[in-house]
């Protein structure tokens, strides 16, 4: 049998220190340097397969020891035991963030940690990622999801709107994000996956943050903007649907302005008619006041048919670029004919001038339970009226609650009427200028003082008269 090293080495020894001449040597010596030698061989074997029994490995999770194995083999099938347990429960792939480790060393057989300590002390040091599919827009991450597929549906769903309101003239050429838009395989916490719908409303707020505001007794959309530092516009626009008029006590109201973190650009060709404008031009006619104008030819819009390239950010147009231009019919100028000739005196100049002196008494609107369709101007009688503007007069004599009347039709669509008057300086048919007195103040016809009842018609309806004589 070959002796293990140490057991040669000592036999060389031997051999050194043997004498040449072995015949010298009793048997009694030569027998018990054998037993030595067989001796130590004995006690070596027995070293080695002691060591060998007592082999072992302290496993390490990170940065902790768990315990002492013997084979380094079944800690790793443990391991991905757990593994593909946590993928089927949560039906995505693991990626545990901490590794095993093994250390050389040496223990008792009850020193060894089982199978079943094992598996408890991985699972309560246990943190670990799924592997998922994140989006990210201009290098942030704004969600992540289980599979592809997902993150490729929300960008779908995010286009779809702006591709849908496409009409049948156009032909959709391009749809592409402004932003820098990825999908990106990483291996994250499980918490960080969300819902299509969850990164949907973050994509089109620009936040995750929901900050609300509860209506209180008095407030409205003016006083919640000034008090949370945001316009009435940026409220308005946080609160679609809602009426900004229409708001209640105990009312809840969004302060978060969408910001949408994606833009979507849409390149479509269109195919339109466009109207084509008309010139206007002028004819000047020496025998027309200057206050006269006629419409000699009428002018017609012209039509071209348009092929355009249009680029549109989310749904609002950003740009157009003609392609083709196919006129139809072309534009008619319209020819206007304007007088020169200088205005007679007695011709309206379309402003009004306050017919009479004197204090408002009563102002135009309801009264009494019905309609007071001018102003009443308080004075003594006999203070004269003047015409607030020039024209012909269409009557003038006694007319019922009116008492005695003046009535100017200017000519340009107005008339003016003068009630309870003492007297009247003009007749039927007679051409006026502007401040000409045409009567004086009295208290005839229906009237509780003497004053100035003036009204003021435009195309047949009665109108305010303190609009157009400052009162």
């Amino acid at each position: 049998m070959e002796l293990p090293n140490e057991q040669s080495s000592f036999k060389d020894h031997l051999r050194k220190l043997r004498p040449k001449n072995l015949k010298n040597l009793d048997k009694k010596n030569c027998l018990m340097a054998l037993t030595i030698i067989v001796l130590i061989g004995c006690i070596v074997t027995i070293l080695k397969v002691n060591e060998i029994k007592t082999r072992a490995f302290s496993i390490k999770f990170g940065d902790e020891i768990l315990g002492t194995i013997r084979d380094k083999e079944e800690a790793q099938k443990l391991i991905d035991q757990i593994e593909k347990e946590l993928a089927s429960t949560y039906d995505v792939e693991i990626v545990l963030d901490k590794k095993l480790d093994f250390i050389d060393t040496h223990a008792k057989d009850e020193e060894i940690i089982t199978e079943t300590d094992l598996r408890k002390k991985i699972k309560s040091k246990l943190t670990f990622l799924v592997s998922g599919y994140v989006l990210q827009i201009d290098g942030k991450d704004i969600g992540a999801f289980k599979t592809k597929k997902e993150a490729d549906e929300l960008l779908y769903a995010v286009k779809s709107p702006y591709i849908e309101e496409i009409n049948e003239n156009s032909n959709i050429e391009e749809v592409t994000f402004v932003e820098d838009v990825k999908v990106v395989k990483k291996d994250i916490p499980l918490s960080n996956i969300k819902s299509i719908e969850e990164v949907k409303s973050v994509i089109a707020t620009g936040t995750s943050e929901e900050k609300t505001h509860i209506v209180e007794e008095g407030e409205s959309y003016w006083t919640i903007a000034a008090k949370n530092n945001m316009t009435v516009d940026e409220l308005i626009s946080a609160n679609p649907g809602k009426d900004p008029e229409k708001i209640y006590l105990g009312d809840e109201i969004s302060l978060i302005v969408p910001k949408p973190l994606i833009t979507i650009a849409t390149v479509e060709e269109v195919q339109y008619e466009q109207e084509l404008a008309y010139e206007t031009k002028i004819e000047q006619n020496t025998s027309m006041y200057k206050n006269e104008k006629k419409v000699k030819v009428k002018g017609v819009k012209g039509k071209s048919n348009i092929l355009a390239k249009i680029t549109k950010h989310n749904g609002v147009e950003v740009g157009r670029k003609i392609i083709k231009e196919e006129i139809i019919s072309k534009p008619v100028d319209e020819l206007i004919v304007k007088g020169t000739k200088k205005l007679p005196l007695t011709a309206a100049t379309g402003a009004f001038i306050v017919p009479t002196r004197g204090s408002l008494s009563s102002r135009y609107g309801m009264r009494w339970g019905r309609m007071h369709k001018g102003i009443d101007l308080a004075a003594r009688v006999g203070t004269p009226i003047n015409a607030a503007d020039g024209g012909t007069v269409t009557f003038a004599g006694y007319k019922g609650a009116f008492g005695y009347l003046v009535e100017i039709n200017h000519g340009n669509g107005y008339v003016t009427r003068y009630g309870h008057c003492s007297k009247i300086y003009v007749k039927k048919g007679a051409k006026v200028y502007k401040g000409q007195k045409i009567a004086a103040i009295g208290n005839t016809g229906r009237s509780t003082g003497p004053h100035l009842h003036f009204e003021v018609i435009k195309n047949g309806v009665h109108q305010n008269p303190s609009k157009y004589v400052g009162k």
